[in-house]
Order: structure tokens, then C-alpha cells, then sequence
């Protein structure tokens, strides 16, 4: 359904320096604290305004109502997004913090029914792990950075604190742009000193004695990935904390009896990838570990092993590995449904593994026998760890009760949660927060068992209800402006209205959403796509989509994993699109013809002139704008006039929506808007350069 690599790949490319490594995110941090100094313009005034320095203030506004005043949310706030991190205050346990990877930090007081934004303009929104203070619930860690990935993508800037309950958060001076704490991977709070925290990072584990303010490097690492996961016993003094570090590469278990004083390997194996950790509540001395497989074959990121200890993590048993007879066991990192094919009418049985990146384990509260774990999609043994069973069912409708949406990151109890009376516990995923209320209600098992939802009785409620952390690739408002749809990462492409409200958007297709077009004169028909190419086109409204590539006969390879293509403004029949070639449909999409000669690299965006249709411009990968002034006539052998205009990808163009001879594009590592001429004109001896504030 979803390609995570591939998508953060994309994201990379879309916003790395040329020749860089990492996307350098803490330069935002430093451009918003300039902002306070800008001059700004209000276009509801149509009028510039001082500087918020001018005003008497040296910060800028931190509450997203007085810095979005007269802006209202359209959505979607009924479909998720990536959830790492979901927290309970266990003494008021309505009270709920969840954190999107790309979308800050959010609270509900209603036990996840409904979402409010906590603070929108956090100098980093990448946010993957919360912490609770047990003994103060007004007291909160967030920390940014999602270091799950084989690259340098979803950069964090450090650590933040809140101590209103997370009404405003404050940036950790030691960890803001400090190398050592690009990707806080997890965090825990020492159960015997609340100012004692742990952090796992890209370069090992760190500690504060003073509730953030100073950290110490407890345990060094140079292994790939860095250390992932931390776990503490709640018995212990002095604390006793387990940690699991390297994905990719031979992971290993480490622990500190010692409050982090000093850390010793208690176990790893060659194949062992990125592995989880969960302590036993009700018997602490047992301890589960989920690991991943680095080894080539067919299991490779798949399953590994669950393993378990029952002495406090000294020795180390195997419950489970892909070895199994039983193929629902070796399937809990993988996509269930298709590893079961060969019993679900699906063809062959296939390997989509993905245990670098959904990859959670947790035991029941009461029971240390009952282990939950999470890959693409979940699962329940109820035999500590040695048999298995499917409880969720990623590729139903959401509207079905086994439905949960895939690729699971957080597992967490209810605090009252005691095996009978409560027994509700709360997921988080690429889809958001989902919770079901008897996490002990029966499993399904077999060989058939991914193939029918209702093999399960577990059933899942969705906690979606302004939680607006979509991730869109792409989108577009009808021609009237009250309805919107567009293309988002795993959640296929979405379309809502203002009649229905932020909560009431629906999927109209599913996968990874890209682009999408509508014809201004008859909105009946839409266009849409998932990965490179892969247009498809409506003629009822979005009920069914069939693919619209015929003549297009370039190797999807040579297309972008987001794909941008764009229906001509001032002729709905007429559709660009590009991969190392460019590509037009003068027919609307029933025949597309090659409509230039090669292009060198990917192209990477797209814009035709509103006011006549023979201005296209093209973007591609290498940084070159390519551009012609008959653009409706050019051929496979048309060589197209180019400019080397960027170091950096292009990602976005523009026309003046007035003057076909001026253009704009959005480049990096600038964070550039250039207003260009694309034919010299009088008025302009020079391009016009207008610079954001990055």
C-alpha cells in the first residue's frame, strides 16, 4: 500500500543540498528567529506592517491562533498521519499527547475522541518521541528527528519541554542544533528521579540530571542507525534501562543496571536488525525483544527472531523466528497478506518486509504471557511470544471493524487497563490513533487467517477527529473553492469540502497519493496517480479511476517517485507530464506523444502559461529549466532551450498568472522564490530575486 523508503527518498531529494548528506533543519530555527525582525505584509490589508520587533516584542508569537488568525483548518482531520509517539497522563487518562512526524504535537481531554494542536510553530514539527513526567503530568519531552530511515532524511533539531501541560514548548538550549541530537529516536524518564532523563540518538545514549537543561553522553556509537530503543524497569534503584542500537547493520541489546553509569551488551546475533524492546509491567525480571533480519533472502527487514529473557535480560531465549512451520508466525514484519497469497487467492506468496520501519512491541500490563506486536500490521500471543495471532487488517475498508490502517509505531495501555473491567489499548500508525477496548478479545490464526477480517474478533475504533497531520504530496481546490483534493503519503489521494468540514474528507484511491488535476469545465473527471507513472483518470467523479498512460512508452524508472503532471488552465483537453522525456495529451490523456528530445535527467516540475498554451516550462533533477514558446507543436526531436538555473532541484514553477513571459520556481538549498523572465522584456534588465525567510 505505502513505500516508506521510497517516499522519504523523495522528500531527501526534494530538500537536500547539492552534494549533501542531511537536509540541514536547524537553519529553520535560526531563520524564524530573524523573522521577528522582518517587515510583514497582510494581504487581507493589502498594506505592510512593522516588524514584531517594532511592536515591543523579541519573540515571535508562539499560539497558532495569533499567528493564524481569520485561517481555519479545511482538513482532513478524520484520516492520520504518521504517529510515533502517544503518551497518557495516568492520573487524568482522558488527557492523551500524540506527535506526527510531520505535524507537531497534538492533545486530546476527551480520551483521543477529539484533537487540538498544541503548538504549530515549533521550530521543528518532526516530532517521534513524548515522555511524561510521572510525578508532575504538566511536564513533557518532545523529541524531533525520525532516525529510522537508511538515510539522512526526517532531521529533528534537538529536544523541546513543556511545563504547562503542553500549552507553549521550549527548545533545550544543550540540544538545538547539536549533531548529537538531529534524531532522538526514545526517551524515558527515570522512575526513581523525574529530573533524570535517557535519550537514544544517532550517536548513542545521553543523560540529564537537571530535567534537560545539561546532557552527558552515557554510551557511544558509530553503528548505523544508532541506538532506536529504551526501555526501564519501574522496581529497580538505581534505574535499570535497556536500550537496543543499529538497524540495518548487526543490531545488539544493551543495559545499565546503574542508572547509565556504564552499559553492557547482553545480546546480539549477525542477522539481528533493528530490534524493540518491552518490559513485562506485572514481571519486570521479563523482558521481549523484536528484531529484525539483515539477512539476504527472503526475510531480509522482515523477522528476525522475538526473543525473551526471564532474568532481567542476562540470558536470552528464542520464542520465535522465521524458521517457523507456521507461516502467521514469520510474518509479523512483513505485509500479511500477501506473504500469505498462495491461501488468500492472491497467486504466489510475496515478501514485503518492512522491519526497519514499523517495528513495536509491548506486553500486557497484568499478563507477562501476552505480548503484542506491531509490523505492518498487528498482532497478539497470548503464549509469550511463541505462537501468534492476526489482529488487524490493513487492506480493509475503514468502515470494517478489523480494519487498522497499516505500518504501526507506538503500542500503549490505557493506565487503568487490568484485563477485565479495562482492557482498551491505543495504537499509533501511518494512519493516526486507533484504540480497541478488548485487547484480549480473540485473534485470528491459520494459514487463512490475513484473508477475512472477520477471522478476528478484535475490533478497531478510529481516534481521528482533528488530528490534521496528513501528509500531502500535492492538491488542488475544485474550480468553485469549496472543495479540495490532492495526493498524500499513505493515505492514498483524499477529497473534502467546506460543507462537510475538516472531519468529513474521504479516499477517493488508494496507495501513496501524488498529483492530481481537475477539468475546470466539467469536474466529473479527475486525474490522479500513486507512484512514478502511474496517471489514472475519472469520469465520475472519482467512483473508479482507470489508467490514463496509453503512448506514454518511457520506462517508469525514469520518472520521479512523486510524478508531477498538470492539466493545460486555458485548455482541459491538453495534459503535461515528464520523466527524461516530456510528454503531452492533446486528447485528455486518451493518447499521450513524446514532446521533446532527451532531457538528461528526471523532471522534476512543470508549468504552462495560463494565458497561452504554447509557454510550457520544465524542471529537471540536474537543476535546468527547459522551456519553449510553441510547446502544443514540439515533437520527439524537439531540442528545448535550457537554462542551468539551480544547484539544487527544482522543485516547483510558476507563470505570472498575467504575463506569460515571466516565471517563478522554488528551489533548494536556497529556499528561494526567483521571479524569472523567460524571454527578455523591457521592463526587466535582471531577474527580480525575492528570498524566503530560510
Amino acid at each position: 500500500y505505502d513505500k516508506p523508503k521510497e517516499a522519504q527518498e523523495f522528500y531527501f531529494q526534494q530538500r537536500v543540498a547539492p552534494g549533501g548528506t542531511a537536509i540541514p533543519v536547524e537553519k529553520y530555527t535560526a531563520a524564524w528567529n530573524k523573522m521577528v525582525y522582518m517587515p510583514r505584509y497582510s494581504s487581507s490589508q493589502q498594506s505592510f506592517l512593522p516588524s514584531i520587533s517594532n511592536t515591543g516584542k523579541t519573540t515571535l508569537p508562539l499560539t497558532p491562533g495569533n499567528n493564524f488568525s481569520g485561517w481555519s483548518s479545511l482538513g482532513p482531520g478524520n484520516i492520520g498521519g504518521r504517529t510515533r509517539a502517544l503518551v497518557i497522563d495516568k492520573n487524568t487518562p482522558a488527557t492523551m499527547y500524540a506527535a506526527g512526524v510531520s505535524g507537531g504535537i497534538w492533545k486530546s481531554t476527551d480520551s483521543g475522541a477529539s484533537w487540538s494542536v498544541l503548538d504549530d510553530m515549533m521550530a521543528n514539527l518532526a516530532v517521534t518521541s513524548l515522555v511524561i513526567d510521572p510525578n508532575n503530568s504538566n511536564i513533557l519531552y518532545a523529541g524531533t528527528g525520525e532516525g529510522f530511515f537508511n538515510f539522512d532524511a526526517v532531521r529533528g533539531d534537538g529536544i523541546f519541554k513543556s511545563t504547562d501541560a503542553g500549552a507553549t514548548w521550549t527548545q533545550l538550549s544543550a540540544t538545538a542544533s547539536n549533531t548529537n541530537f538531529y534524531y532522538v529516536n526514545k526517551m524515558v524518564i527515570s522512575p526513581n528521579d523525574s529530573q533524570r532523563l535517557y535519550a537514544a540518538t544517532r550517536t548513542g545514549i545521553w543523560q540529564s540530571s537537571d530535567g534537560g537543561t545539561n546532557w552527558t553522553q552515557t554510551y557511544s556509537t558509530s553503528v548505523r542507525g544508532g541506538c532506536l530503543d529504551l526501555a526501564t524497569r519501574t522496581d529497580q534503584n538505581p534505574d535499570f534501562v535497556l536500550a537496543s542500537c543499529g538497524s540495518f547493520v548487526q543490531a545488539s541489546i544493551i543495559r545499565s543496571t546503574n542508572s547509565g553509569t556504564s552499559w553492557s551488551t547482553v545480546f546480539t546475533e549477525t542477522n539481528m536488525g533493528r530490534t524493540t524492546l518491552a518490559i513485562a509491567p506485572s514481571l519486570q525480571t521479563t523482558i521481549y525483544a523484536l528484531a529484525s533480519s539483515i539477512a539476504s533472502g527472503n526475510f531480509q527487514n522482515g523477522l528476525y527472531k522475538v526473543l525473551r529473557s526471564t532474568d532481567g535480560g542476562v540470558n536470552w531465549t528464542t520464542q520465535v523466528d522465521n524458521t517457523s512451520a507456521t507461516k502467521l508466525n514469520t510474518a509479523l514484519l512483513s505485509n500479511t497478506i500477501y506473504r500469505h497469497g498462495s491461501h488468500c487467492g492472491l497467486g504466489t506468496d510475496q515478501y514485503f518486509n518492512q522491519g526497519w520501519y514499523d517495528n513495536i512491541i509491548a506486553v500486557d500490563p497484568v499478563n507477562p504471557d501476552i505480548v503484542w506486536a506491531g509490523g505492518i500490521d498487528l498482532f497478539r500471543s497470548d503464549n509469550a511470544g511463541v505462537d501468534w495471532g492476526l489482529a488487524s487488517y490493513w487492506w480493509e475498508s475503514p468502515n470494517v471493524s478489523g480494519y487498522a490502517h497499516a505500518d504501526q509505531h507506538a503500542l500503549v495501555f490505557h493506565p487503568n487497563y487490568n484485563g477485565t473491567t479495562n482492557k482498551i489499548l491505543y495504537v499509533g500508525n501511518d494512519g493516526g490513533v486507533s484504540s480497541t477496548n478488548d485487547a484480549r478479545a480473540a485473534t485470528a490464526t491459520g494459514n487463512t487467517a490475513p484473508c477475512n477480517s472477520s477471522n478476528t474478533s478484535v475490533s478497531w475504533t478510529h481516534l481521528n477527529n482533528s488530528y490534521a497531520i496528513t501528509q500531502f504530496y500535492h492538491g488542488l481546490p475544485y474550480p468553485d473553492g469549496t472543495t479540495y483534493f490532492g495526493g498524500t503519503q499513505d493515505n492514498g489521494t483524499l477529497r473534502g469540502t467546506d460543507t462537510g468540514g475538516m472531519n468529513a474528507w474521504s479516499e477517493i484511491f488508494g496507495g501513496d497519493g501524488g498529483y492530481v488535476a481537475v477539468d475546470p469545465t466539467n469536474t466529473n473527471i479527475l486525474f490522479a496517480e500513486t507512484t512514478r507513472l502511474s496517471i489514472r483518470k475519472s469520469t465520475d467523479g472519482g467512483s473508479t479511476f482507470s489508467s490514463a498512460t496509453n503512448g506514454i512508452t518511457e520506462s517508469s524508472g525514469n520518472f520521479l517517485f512523486i510524478n508531477p503532471f498538470f492539466i493545460d488552465p486555458s485548455n482541459p483537453q491538453i495534459l503535461w507530464t515528464g520523466g527524461a522525456y516530456l510528454w503531452r495529451t492533446t486528447d485528455q490523456a486518451s493518447n499521450w506523444v513524446r514532446a521533446s528530445d532527451f532531457l538528461n535527467a528526471q523532471t522534476s516540475a512543470l508549468a504552462i502559461a495560463p494565458t497561452d498554451s504554447n509557454y510550457v516550462v520544465a524542471a529537471t533533477t540536474d537543476g535546468k529549466i527547459w522551456r519553449s514558446q510553441a510547446a502544443t507543436t514540439t515533437t520527439s526531436t524537439t531540442t528545448w532551450a535550457s537554462v542551468s538555473a539551480s544547484t539544487g532541484v527544482i522543485s516547483w514553477l510558476a507563470f505570472d498568472p498575467t504575463d506569460k513571459n515571466i516565471m517563478a520556481f522554488l528551489t533548494f538549498p536556497y529556499t528561494a522564490l526567483r521571479l524569472i523572465p523567460i524571454i527578455p522584456a523591457a521592463s526587466l534588465s535582471e531577474p527580480i530575486w525575492v528570498f524566503l525567510s530560510a
